[in-house]
């Protein structure tokens, strides 16, 4: 069955659902730089946004406990380290229990992009991989549960990007300049935004970030590096017939870098 296009005027009068995208890894190609990027997108709907402050406030407590006054954003690489480990799991349950979210990730694996024209001009990768995670975001509000939605996306802004760039970019692909096999694009409230970290929802999706990077980090066959991640595995977007990889999980070239780990089938049973 054919969905519906509906015009932009229709899509604006639609229940908003609130996304907050982040990343992990670097974009860079060389020796020390890391074997992955990835985007991580957080949808809550608006009605919900209650969970986010209670998730983001809750782990603020917890981490600023000796200076409950503090307003200090949340960040995965200085708040939960590894040698915090209890910190990590308190995370990941706080997530995991946010009631109607959703998350989607966008994994590039270096090795299988790193001959396509332009994916090692920083600029053009970071634009490619948004194009991917907001096609995805734009086709999970289109078939929201209960209704389609339409999505208000704000990204963590990225240190020396120009976000006005990537914005024209994006606008080009979904004006029809670039074949994206019938997105909705109408589904996106445009343009997206590039916000700080002052923003809750943002620190959450920086701390999926950084349990998909514990798990991909760690090796193959270890199946504790993925244990929190794996907290979270129901919060997956798919796809209305139940797919998980091009849907809720998209790994750019071959997906072996994400399947052939020990902890892949576990991730991706509901």
């Amino acid at each position: 069955m054919t969905r519906k296009r509906l015009s932009l005027s229709e899509a604006g009068s639609l229940p908003k659902l609130n996304v907050y995208v982040d990343e992990t890894g670097d974009r860079g190609f060389s020796t020390s730089s890391s074997p992955f990027f990835a985007m991580c997108a957080l949808m809550v709907p608006a009605e919900d946004h209650w969970s986010v402050k209670v998730a983001a406030g809750g782990l603020r407590a917890l981490i600023h406990s000796s200076r409950p006054e503090s307003t200090t954003p949340l960040h995965w690489v200085d708040h939960f380290k590894r040698k915090r480990p209890e910190r990590r799991v308190a995370a990941a349950r706080t997530l995991a229990s946010m009631p109607s979210a959703k998350v989607i990730h966008v994994i590039v694996p270096k090795d299988e992009v790193r001959a396509w024209d332009g994916m090692q001009d920083g600029v053009r990768f970071y634009n490619y991989t948004t194009r991917y995670l907001l096609e995805r975001v734009a086709h999970a509000a289109a078939r929201w549960e209960g209704g389609p939605r339409l999505a208000v996306v704000r990204l963590g802004a990225v240190r020396g990007m120009d976000h006005a760039e990537t914005a024209n970019y994006l606008d080009w692909v979904r004006q029809g300049h670039v074949q994206t096999w019938g997105v909705p694009w109408e589904h996106i409230k445009w343009p997206p935004t590039w916000t700080g970290t002052d923003w809750d929802g943002v620190q959450l999706a920086d701390i999926h970030a950084g349990l998909l990077n514990c798990a991909l980090t760690g090796p193959a066959n270890d199946e504790d590096c993925a244990e929190n991640l794996l907290l979270c595995k129901h919060q997956l977007y798919r796809s209305p017939s139940g797919m998980l990889l091009g849907y809720g999980v998209k790994v750019m070239g071959g997906t072996s870098f994400v399947t052939t780990r020990c902890w892949w089938k576990k991730w991706a049973i509901p």
